[in-house]
């Protein structure tokens, strides 16, 4: 067996460091799965893991999974230093980026995360997203990376089980031009719309945009919306954040497939 990871300066520490920035995850084709949660949902979901991190004494656990995994152990100290949890993970796992697309395929719901900043808010959506069945989530190229080491802790595994789509293009233009093509309707959430969210007959095939929470979505989808819905607030609030007000409407979508 290997001697355990110690030092700062060995090349997988630097590797594992790169992955925290955009730059080193595309360079590398990987992302981080940090934590039990998100390793357990990668073991899962078969999803390819290139290398995983424990400590010595942790080494059996993560056999029971997989006797093929490729493990490096390391101690505690070098685990904390290799992610930016607030707390020790326990394990990490290099894991594949999948592989971009040239073309939109999806069923269902797709939720398109226009101009979201926050990755924590990206992870939270996915997670919503995840339990209310959807059919996927697609990240604009104004958005945060939602294989950001933030994104995947906040959706709690939810990444694993349902992957955001990789397009080649995808600038708003792009995507729009896409789901006009399918003639897939675009559905927008506007603070000042007239119709609600829950009293709408949402089709089983759309394409929900959630867009920043000041500058609302890009032009390209506002302009090419054929549906605007909002969220009624009955007390004095003035909206929701944007992961409160997506997951509304998506179980809004899923009540809707019921009926």
């Amino acid at each position: 067996m290997q001697p355990a990871l110690a030092s700062r300066q060995n090349p997988i520490c630097k590797l594992v460091r790169s992955l925290h920035t955009p730059k080193g995850r595309r360079e590398q084709g990987l992302f981080l799965a940090e934590g039990r949660n998100a390793v357990e949902a990668a073991l899962a979901a078969k999803w390819p893991i290139r290398k995983l991190l424990c400590p010595e004494e942790h080494i059996r656990d993560w056999l029971k999974y997989d006797p093929e995994l490729n493990i490096q152990t390391v101690t505690p100290a070098i685990l904390e230093y290799l992610s930016e949890a607030q707390s020790n993970p326990g394990v990490l796992a290099l894991c594949a980026l999948p592989q971009e697309s040239a073309s939109l395929s999806f069923n269902g719901c797709l939720l398109v995360l226009d101009g979201i900043g926050d990755p924590g808010n990206i992870g939270t959506l996915i997670r919503s997203a995840d339990a209310t069945g959807a059919g996927a989530v697609l990240c604009t190229a104004t958005s945060a990376d939602p294989f950001a080491p933030k994104a995947i802790r906040s959706s709690a595994g939810s990444t694993l089980n349902l992957p955001p789509l990789q397009l080649a293009d995808h600038s708003p233009q792009a995507v729009v031009q896409q789901l006009q093509a399918q003639n897939v309707p675009i559905i927008t959430a506007d603070v000042k719309a007239e119709i609600s969210c829950f009293e709408y007959q949402w089709p089983e095939k759309c394409a929900l945009i959630l867009g920043h929470e000041t500058r609302g979505v890009s032009p390209h989808f506002a302009n090419a919306a054929t549906t605007q819905l909002k969220i009624p607030i009955y007390g004095h609030a003035e909206s929701l954040n944007v992961a409160m007000a997506g997951t509304v409407m998506l179980y809004a979508w899923r009540n809707a497939q019921k009926n």
